[in-house]
């Protein structure tokens, strides 16, 4: 049976917009820093020079987007010298795609698709570019995407070389990537990293203080007052931190909001907080799960393996990287490593104990339901 939608009394959200993962605020605190750096890479560009390209890497739910899109805000509106184009590399993985995303931002519409549609779209954006005298700035974001059969070689090779058909034409690029160890310079072709040579801007996790204030301040805007109390904001900023992803709280606050509102009830209350993080705390998962490498996918599936074979022993480090070993080539270092890189990830728990004798060892323990991260590993 549906609610009664007319009538507002029972109404907890103000506006539930403002939960979502895609929302803009209209003020963006805690990145001060990283928004001057992406401002001092776009600067040239209004002198009409070349803007300076750049790298922004932080794991998910740390603003990357959200800094590139309130950049991109405030040039649409403070100047016409620079065309800015967001790209969300989840959806458009192809040059063709990219190139029509290009395209729609400088002419308002889709481009055709008779011809050559690749060449003729090119040549459509270069030659708007120098008639037009304005610098193109495009966002790849979550840029690791493009990584496999070297798309993003191609596309940054296309962008920043369209100079070369086009004289006078000036592009740039910004890319964000999820994954703190992509390396370029070893994924890049030489050529294409001589002519890309980005600044790096890096976005740390944000703090335990950090969530607190954005989720207060979203709070504030979505819900009607007395709908959050102190002590639930600290219950769900808590489980935040434990996930080390904002859009985790964001979307336990929201669920939460939404189980509350069901019941009628003007208030979070404790017991909607518990049965909506069964929910929010998979909203991590599937972030970080895609940006591994298949490597790495084998190694966390393989542990989320052991652990439902095997649930109530203890998971050593010895015993997974032996059995690891029969199941994938997998050398000591990387091993190590990409362990160390789930633990910063927050996709494990490295546990140390002692095992008498002055002997120590390590238990591995996964965050998520092992068969939660079966299927995202896919």
């Amino acid at each position: 049976m549906l609610p009664n939608l007319s009538n507002p009394d029972h109404a907890i959200f103000r506006d539930s917009d403002v939960l979502e993962f895609t929302y803009m605020p209209e003020q963006f605190n805690y990145r001060e820093a990283q928004l001057k750096d992406l401002a001092f890479s776009l600067s040239p560009s209004l002198h009409g020079a070349r803007p300076i390209n750049a790298v922004l890497r932080g794991l998910p739910g740390t603003g990357k987007t959200t800094s590139v899109k309130t950049i991109f805000a405030e040039v649409g509106e403070t100047t016409r010298r620079i065309v800015p184009v967001y790209v969300n590399c989840h959806s458009e993985k192809t040059l063709f795609a990219i190139l029509s995303r290009i395209h729609s931002e400088l002419f308002g519409h889709s481009p055709p698709s008779l011809g050559n549609p690749r060449r003729d779209i090119l040549d459509r954006i270069g030659t708007a570019i120098v008639e037009r005298k304005v610098v193109l700035s495009v966002c790849l974001d979550d840029a690791n995407y493009l990584l496999p059969d070297k798309v993003l070689n191609s596309v940054l090779s296309t962008l920043l070389r369209i100079y070369e058909t086009y004289p006078g034409a000036k592009s740039g690029v910004i890319a964000t990537v999820s994954n703190i160890d992509t390396n370029f310079y070893k994924e890049l072709d030489p050529s294409v990293m001589s002519v890309f040579r980005p600044m790096e801007i890096i976005f740390p996790s944000y703090t335990h203080e950090e969530i607190h204030g954005i989720l207060k301040e979203r709070a504030t805007r979505a819900l009607y007052p007395g709908a959050l109390s102190d002590q639930v904001l600290d219950n769900i900023v808590n489980r935040a931190v434990s996930c080390g992803d904002l859009r985790v709280g964001l979307d336990l606050l929201r669920r939460a909001a939404m189980l509350a509102d069901r019941e009628g009830l003007m208030a979070i209350d404790t017991h909607h907080v518990d049965a909506a993080f069964e929910f929010s705390k998979h909203v991590q998962l599937e972030h970080l799960t895609g940006i591994l490498t298949s490597p790495e996918l084998n190694l966390l599936a393989h542990i989320a393996q052991r652990m439902i074979e095997d649930p109530d022993s203890p998971l050593t480090m010895g015993m997974l990287y032996d059995s690891a070993q029969m199941q994938m080539p997998i050398s000591y270092t990387n091993f190590h490593k990409r362990i160390r890189k789930f633990d910063e990830m927050r996709l494990i728990n490295v546990h140390h104990r002692n095992t008498g004798h002055r002997g120590k060892t390590r238990e591995i323990t996964l965050r998520y339901d092992p068969v939660k991260v079966m299927e995202a590993c896919g």
